[in-house]
């Protein structure tokens, strides 16, 4: 007569184990995404400033 509670409690745990990893790698590919998105807009705002500086 035992629990299934029990026997599922070390699965969970695993599961949570798993999870932090899984987590922060998710959160820095998604920063590293956004640093590029902003990287190149900024570089269309620069090409679009030189451009605009050159014709006077």
């Amino acid at each position: 007569m035992s629990n299934p509670f029990f026997s599922l409690f070390p699965l969970v745990g695993l599961l949570f184990y798993l999870a932090i990893p899984i987590f922060v790698v998710y959160v820095a590919l998604t920063i590293i995404k956004l640093m590029k998105q902003k990287n190149e807009y900024l570089m269309e705002i620069r090409d679009e400033l030189r451009k605009n500086s050159f014709k006077g």
